[in-house]
């Protein structure tokens, strides 16, 4: 399987996941406190992984001669802007009235962050083969 491939599909995941925690919200008045806490950070969760896998995803079938190391690198960028982009929008929200700043959330990407670099550490090759 192309690794573009396996990067979208990876992606794609985290988007299909934020987009039913989107749906539950609403759902979530009659839900246990565990429950509403979980919907209340998932998508920080969740953006964190989907954001640099779909960069990924792109930049790997534009490149599908380059090694694991040049995939590494570029995930580790991608998910670097991820991590601080989301982090600042979280601070960010503090400056608006109808946003909701929570610091859970900042524990929340960096939780995504370290799961994204474990997908990623599973579903790219080790050194010595193309990045197919």
């Amino acid at each position: 399987m192309k690794l573009s491939l396996k990067y979208s599909l990876v992606g794609c995941g985290a988007l299909a996941v934020l987009s039913l925690v989107q749906w539950a919200r609403p759902l979530s008045a009659s839900a246990t406190a565990p429950v509403r806490h979980l919907l209340g950070v998932l998508p920080n969760v969740t953006a964190a992984i989907a954001i640099p896998f779909v960069l990924l995803s792109i930049w790997a079938d534009q490149h599908p001669d380059a090694m694991p190391a040049d995939a590494r690198y570029r995930f580790a960028l991608y998910s670097s802007v991820t991590g601080v982009g989301l982090v600042a929008w979280e601070f960010f929200q503090q400056s608006g009235r109808s946003l909701v700043f929570d610091p859970q959330d900042l524990v929340a990407t960096l939780v995504g962050c370290v799961l994204a670099w474990a997908l990623f550490s599973v579903a790219t090759p080790s050194e010595g083969g193309g990045v197919r």
